[in-house]
Formats: structure tokens, sequence, C-alpha cells
């Protein structure tokens, strides 16, 4: 009976040593994986913070104002195109979208020397009359008139 013991213990001990051997290495395999995980950590963070300082090198407001003067042909803004909700009219939609549909039809569509498309006929002082009253709705426009010209993509 003692060399049955005897034979369980020592099968246990190699056993038991084989456990230990397999979870030192495997714990070695772990430690050498968090080594590789924390230097792509840190190099990620280095990549990182010279994003950082592009993105702020790139968001400069006096790189922004130069690029959107060269690019962008902006005006500052005047008084007079500031309007109320209340002072502006179905009637300025209307006139605005026919501007825009002017605009984009290019005048000599029909060929050279051909005449513009008229809308009525109308008497002399007809015409004379909706030339004043055309005057005096762009004078009482909320907005001046516009004038809308596409823009291109360029290739890049």
């Amino acid at each position: 009976m003692l060399r049955f013991v005897n034979i369980c213990l020592v099968l246990g001990l190699v056993a038991l040593a084989y456990v230990i051997y397999q979870v030192k290495y495997e714990a070695r395999a772990l430690d050498e994986d968090i080594a590789s995980l924390n230097k792509e950590i840190d190099s990620e963070r280095d990549s990182l913070a010279v994003l950082r300082a592009e993105w702020s090198l790139l968001n400069r407001p006096e790189r922004i104002e130069r690029l959107a003067e060269k690019y962008l042909k902006l005006a500052p803004i005047q008084p007079r195109q500031l309007v109320t909700l209340d002072s502006v009219t179905d009637r300025d939609f209307v006139r605005a979208r026919e501007e825009v549909a002017s605009a984009t039809v290019p005048a000599n569509a029909a060929g050279p020397g051909a005449k513009p498309p008229v809308k009525a006929q109308a008497s002399a002082t007809g015409a004379a009359e909706g030339a004043h009253a055309a005057h005096d709705a762009a004078a009482a426009a909320p907005w001046p008139q516009a004038s809308v010209t596409p823009v291109q993509a360029s290739a890049q």
C-alpha cells in the first residue's frame, strides 16, 4: 500500500511540474504580447500627437482666412442683406428662383443672333409701365439682385 501511495505522489508531482511548466511559458508569452501591445499603444499615441499638431496647424484662423480670400472670394455682409422673416414675402422667393433659372440658361442657347423669347406682347404704354413696375419691385426687394455664376469643379 505504501508503494502505491508513493507512485501516486510521484505521478502527481510530475503532473504538477508539467502544469507549472506550461503556465510559466504561457505567462511569458502573455508578457511578450503585453509588451508588444504597449509598444503599439506608444507609437499610436505618438502618431496621434503628430496628427493633433497638424490639425492645429491647418486650423489656424490666419490660414483659413487666407484660403477663404483666395478661393471663396467672399465679401463682408452688407447691412442691406439682412432681412427679418416678417419682411420676406413669397414673391421674393419666386423672383429669386426666376433669377437663378435665367442665370443657368446660357444667353446664346438658341444660337447667335436669336432674339430672347418674349412672354407676352404688350403695347408701348404697357411696356413702359411694366419697366417701371419691374424697377419698383427691384428697388423694394430686401436684397440686391445678384448674378449667379455656376461653379465648375477643378480636376485635382
